[in-house]
C-alpha cells in the first residue's frame, strides 16, 4: 500500500472539487438532451425560418392603458435615477453647486413660458411617479383590482391629478417670479 501524505489528498480534492464548481450546464444548440429541448429548439428554429419574431413584440398588441403606465412608471423612475446620479456626480466633480447653478440660470432672465415648459417636464414625472407608485403599493395589498374598469380609473386619476398638481405647481412658480419681479 502506498502512503501518500494527506496534505496532498486534500489538495488533490480541493482540485476537483474547484474544477467541478466551474463546470458549466449550458446547452447548446446542437446538445439537446430531452426530446421538449429539442422540439422547442426546431420550433424557433422554424419561426425564424418564417421571418416571424421569436417573442411578441409590442407591434402586435394594442396599446392599453395599464402598460403604457407602467412603462411610463419604470422610464420615469430610470430617468430621475440617471438625473440624480449624474448630477450628484457632475456638482460633486465640478467647480459649483446647485445654488450657483441655479442662480446662473435664473440669471439668463428667461421668460416665464419658457421656465414653465422645463418646471412641468421635471414635476410631472416626479408627481406621476409618486403617486403611481402609492398605487401599485395598493395593488400589491389586492386593493383596486377586483376588475380591470377600477384599474384603468386608478391609471386615468393618478395621470390626471399628476398633470393638475404639477400644472398648479408651475403656475404658483410663475406668479411668485412675476410678484418679486414688481416688488424689486
Amino acid at each position: 500500500m502506498i502512503n501518500i501524505p494527506t496534505s496532498i489528498l486534500c489538495r488533490l480534492g480541493a482540485r476537483s472539487a474547484i474544477s467541478r464548481s466551474f463546470g458549466t450546464s449550458v446547452i447548446t444548440k446542437s446538445e439537446a438532451k430531452t426530446p421538449i429541448q429539442k422540439f422547442g429548439w426546431e420550433y424557433l428554429v422554424k419561426q425564424r425560418g418564417m421571418k416571424r419574431p421569436i417573442a411578441p413584440h409590442l407591434t402586435i398588441y394594442q396599446p392599453q392603458l395599464t402598460w403604457m403606465l407602467s412603462g411610463f412608471h419604470r422610464i420615469s423612475g430610470c430617468v430621475m435615477a440617471g438625473t440624480l446620479l449624474v448630477g450628484g456626480l457632475g456638482f460633486a466633480v465640478l467647480p459649483l453647486d446647485f445654488t450657483t447653478f441655479v442662480e446662473y440660470i435664473r440669471g439668463w432672465n428667461l421668460p416665464c413660458a419658457v421656465t414653465a415648459v422645463f418646471k412641468y417636464i421635471i414635476a410631472f414625472p416626479i408627481i406621476f411617479h409618486t403617486l403611481n407608485g402609492i398605487r401599485f403599493l395598493g395593488f400589491d395589498l389586492a386593493k383596486g383590482v377586483d376588475n380591470i374598469g377600477q384599474v384603468y380609473k386608478s391609471g386615468w386619476l393618478v395621470f390626471g391629478v399628476s398633470a393638475v398638481i404639477a400644472l398648479a405647481i408651475v403656475i404658483n412658480s410663475c406668479q411668485n417670479k412675476s410678484k418679486a419681479v414688481k416688488t424689486a
